[in-house]
């Protein structure tokens, strides 16, 4: 909670005068705001925290006074029915950039102050999502301050081939609109835009198919990238990560980062997966082990492999640190070698357990398993990594059983 007070500054101006503040606090820390207001100590009232009537416009300055005081109430209000983590500078910026219950806020100016509500709140990877949509908007209508009248259901549909024509997937083409409704939503519910402003009651998502499979690799070209000879340090990092994930039952980057030298016991590694809360416990194989002792971090660390510094467990930290990885270290060389190896696929970290789970169904194993094996906590999620059979597998498996 926040408490705040109007007072006068300690110290005195030339005149004499003492200037009217606002001070804060919260978690324990204070701060002030200037009303840019003045008058004498004796003109002033610290029990009503008003101007006496012994000053010539105390009628005027408590007026504004009590201006700045519904403007504080209704935008802390704001920050908690929204249930938005924030910090007495946040409030100060508010308070100073405020315009009223009746402004008119344009969708550029509604998103960036969603995308920080978003940071604040440690949903980074959404964060980046509405950062990429927004600037992608932005080339489309060619300026930077978009305003929500502007978006109809014509401009999406041109948008939408927009899009289609700078080559974008399917798949980034619908996050994009859904990511564009969800603001269009949030706008309305904030009584920011009226429901008559709202583009999606013609323009239907549901029509945006994504036509396009997961991307995976084959125990052939999986045996491929382990002879493939990594030409730099790069390249060589890039190939080990999609390796060790590949031979630890899929894990995610952002695990991989996390793990602790105490989830490692023997041969075997218990973590708790970050996106769904599940514990996932698998055995080392030769493969996988040797990868560990070759970015083994040092002693007074506490995570096994050596890519955070300082034991920094804070979790914008952790997640910024996984994006510039993958998006630097990883993905990038992991793609020249695909193309080296001339296998013509869009192969990325996170293919590492789209393909670890099509092996597994490639041997018949059970969706159970393979549910538990990548520590899914409902079998539908464990569907969406698995991929329709490609036609030379499928031809195999009929001739065996019908021929």
């Amino acid at each position: 909670m926040v408490s705040f007070q109007f007072t006068l500054k300690s110290s005195t101006k030339v005149n004499g005068e003492r200037s009217i503040i606002i001070s804060f606090i919260k978690d324990r820390k204070n701060t002030s705001l200037s009303l840019q207001k003045s008058c004498n100590e004796n003109q002033w009232s610290y029990e009503t925290e008003r101007v006496k009537k012994n000053h010539p416009e105390h009628k005027k300055i408590n007026a504004f006074i009590e201006k700045y005081h519904n403007i504080i109430e209704e935008i802390i209000e704001q920050f908690e029915d929204d249930n938005i983590p924030y910090t007495l500078p946040d409030l100060i910026n508010r308070i100073k950039t405020y315009k009223g219950k009746n402004r008119t806020v344009s969708y550029t100016e509604f998103q960036l102050q969603n995308i920080e509500n978003l940071k604040k709140s440690s949903k980074i990877g959404t964060a980046q999502i509405e950062k990429e949509t927004l600037k992608s908007l932005q080339l489309f209508f060619k300026k930077k301050d978009i305003g929500f009248n502007e978006i109809t259901y014509l401009s999406l549909k041109k948008y939408e081939a927009y899009c289609m024509e700078k080559g974008n997937k399917s798949s980034t083409i619908g996050i994009r609109l859904r990511t564009l409704r969800n603001i269009f939503n949030q706008a309305i519910k904030g009584k920011i835009i009226k429901e008559t402003q709202y583009p999606f009651k013609d323009f239907k998502l549901s029509k945006i198919k994504d036509g396009g499979k997961k991307e995976f690799l084959t125990k052939e070209e999986i045996a491929s990238l382990v002879s493939y000879e990594a030409k730099n340090s790069k390249e060589q990092f890039a190939k080990d990560m999609f390796l060790f994930s590949y031979y630890s039952r899929g894990i995610n980057f952002i695990d991989l980062l996390k793990l602790e030298k105490k989830s490692l016991s023997g041969n075997t590694i218990n973590y708790i997966r970050t996106k769904t809360g599940a514990s996932v416990n698998f055995k080392l194989m030769d493969k996988n082990r040797s990868i560990i002792d070759k970015y083994y971090s040092e002693p007074e660390s506490h995570f096994i492999f050596g890519i955070i510094k300082n034991n920094n467990t804070d979790v914008i930290y952790l997640k910024n640190k996984c994006h510039k990885y993958l998006k630097e270290f990883i993905n990038k060389p992991l793609k020249d070698i695909i193309e080296s190896l001339k296998i013509n696929k869009n192969i990325t970290y996170y293919c590492a357990r789209h393909s670890f789970a099509t092996a597994l169904k490639f041997e018949n194993v059970s969706i159970d398993i393979i549910k538990e094996a990548l520590g899914h906590k409902d079998i539908n999620s464990t569907m969406s990594y698995l991929n329709t059979l490609p036609d030379t597998k499928l031809d195999k498996i009929i001739e065996d059983i019908i021929i």
